[in-house]
């Protein structure tokens, strides 16, 4: 790899196989500068494996881990904010596997006060264990054509968005301009804008609705502006079963820092820093 210009977080939580395809997609991407931080809200035996397997073979790969006691994705991302050794963050989950030029898309808005925020294909069941088992190739996503004649089975199989799943210039023209919500699974900042609104807030401690909309209005209120990546930097998502339930008060939190105009969370990235983060 080149010198990273770019860092990529995937936040993970056992799903060990996901994460294997998410780095094969990664090591063909048009952009070759960035390092990975696999940021894993827990210590698993599997996923451990299936990082040192990749470590040893390519540089500029970390994995980050911490006990496994609850809920704590904003804790993970944040020890991963802190722990990265550049200024551009891109943000993807553990089940969202990368297009090639995803990375270059991001790329292509990484100064400070911008932000950019893609989209994801959700994918159905039965093709989702078709790619988990291996009997999918991951090029029948990446390649247009191919996809295109996927197509039909993507409907059959009930997948969300399958439109979103195929760089389309002209869409990207059409839509670039428009207002679009970040989606922690998809979107990039400026580590100097996360400092100003201390990170994520780690007071969310469940999995729920308001940890996006928290993040994406503090950036906001600070002046960041959120570009449209929607048909550029593309994602395909794992189908899994739901294993939380959905947190109402995650929105009060929300509500309340708004009401407050509290843009800087009392407890977020200050509380990390690179001496206290160990791999």
């Amino acid at each position: 790899m080149q010198q990273p210009i770019t860092s990529i977080i995937i936040s993970v939580y056992k799903d060990s196989i996901a994460l294997g395809l998410i780095l094969k997609a990664l090591e063909i991407q048009s952009s070759k500068n960035f390092e990975i931080i696999v940021s894993e809200d827990g210590n698993c035996e599997d996923m451990k494996k299936t990082t040192e397997n990749w470590s040893s073979r390519h540089d500029n790969f970390y994995h980050l881990t911490q006990d496994d006691i609850g809920f704590r994705k904003n804790r993970a991302l944040n020890r991963a904010i802190a722990f990265s050794h550049t200024e551009h963050l891109i943000f993807i989950d553990g089940d969202c596997i990368p297009h090639p030029f995803f990375i270059e898309a991001h790329q292509a808005y990484m100064t400070p006060s911008h932000a950019s925020a893609g989209r994801r294909t959700e994918l159905g069941p039965k093709i989702s264990n078709e790619i988990r088992n291996g009997k999918l190739q991951l090029a029948r996503l990446f390649n247009p054509f191919l996809y295109l004649l996927l197509f039909p089975r993507l409907l059959t199989d009930k997948t969300n968005h399958p439109g979103q799943g195929i760089t389309l210039k002209s869409l990207q023209r059409f839509t670039e301009n428009r207002h679009i919500r970040i989606l922690g699974c998809n979107f990039s900042c400026h580590k100097d804008d996360l400092n100003k609104i201390n990170g994520f807030n780690e007071d969310f401690v469940a999995a729920g609705w308001g940890e996006d909309s928290d993040i994406e209005w503090r950036l906001r209120y600070i002046g960041v502006d959120i570009h449209n990546t929607k048909f550029s930097a593309i994602q395909y998502h794992l189908y899994h079963e739901r294993w939380y339930e959905l947190e109402d008060k995650n929105l009060s939190i929300l509500e309340n820092s708004m009401r407050n105009n509290s843009y800087y969370c009392e407890r977020g990235l200050s509380l990390h820093n690179t001496e206290n983060i160990n791999l």
